[in-house]
């Protein structure tokens, strides 16, 4: 366990000696609230299967799951930001110069979407994410995004969050999109096809940034950053 000074804390579920790549699984909150995040709260306990799929996927990953210091959004995502990039921060520190791609649930997904043109950041795998219409895309410019998203989604339906995807794409983001049209927002049902469509975002993310860097196509991020983003920083 890794904790920062600010409540947040990593567990990793995954350590390969010889990780060649890295994997951080966010889960989701709350719109509103400042109570502490324990490790036994159904969000982060939903997440915790998804990153054993994909640590059983993948044995070269190491594998970790971000724990917010707090459970809600609280208007600007500050706390949640600032967790997030204390994560990157801490996973490039023990592994140098690997790809990472963020996997966000709900919250998480908003958190990963805003962080995904960070720096090592290989990609963004975003289930159920919720992303306002008006949340900033442009840091995703040529970033590969993989969305997973279900038709009974009640908590964010997915025509809440067409628009953000629709200018995602606009600015470049390289999305791939799938919409579960049986699925709601907890991923329960068929939860298994979840966990491996996830695992799939992983690997065609960590493909494409492989295949880039054999090329030498892939160069460093040059995005826009977004106030929010550096306000949480």
């Amino acid at each position: 366990m890794i904790n920062s000074p600010d409540g947040a804390a990593l567990s990793q579920t995954s350590d390969p000696a010889d990780a060649s790549r890295v994997v951080l699984v966010v889960h989701g909150g709350g719109t509103d609230s400042v109570i502490a995040t324990s490790w036994l709260n159904l969000a982060v306990l939903r997440l915790w299967p998804f990153a054993r799929s994909i640590a059983r996927r993948d044995a070269s990953a190491a594998v970790y799951r971000l724990r917010f210091a707090v459970r809600g959004w609280n208007r600007t995502g500050e706390a949640a930001l600032r967790d997030a990039h204390w994560a990157l921060a801490t996973l490039r520190e023990r592994h140098p110069g690997r790809p990472i791609v963020l996997v966000g649930h709900s919250m998480g997904g908003r958190v990963a979407l805003l962080t995904g043109g960070d720096a090592d950041v290989a990609g963004v795998v975003l289930l159920e994410p919720w992303a306002p219409s008006d949340e900033p895309a442009d840091q995703l410019a040529g970033v590969p995004t993989v969305i997973i998203r279900g038709g009974h989604d009640r908590v964010i339906p997915p025509a809440t969050t067409n628009p953000w995807i629709a200018r995602a794409r606009h600015t470049g983001a390289r999305v791939d999109e799938t919409l579960l049209p049986w699925a709601g927002h907890a991923m329960l049902r068929r939860f298994w096809v979840w966990h491996r469509l996830a695992a799939d975002g992983v690997e065609s993310i960590l493909a494409a940034t492989q295949a880039e860097d054999a090329t030498g196509t892939r160069g460093p991020h040059e995005r826009p950053v977004s106030p929010l983003l550096s306000e949480g920083s």
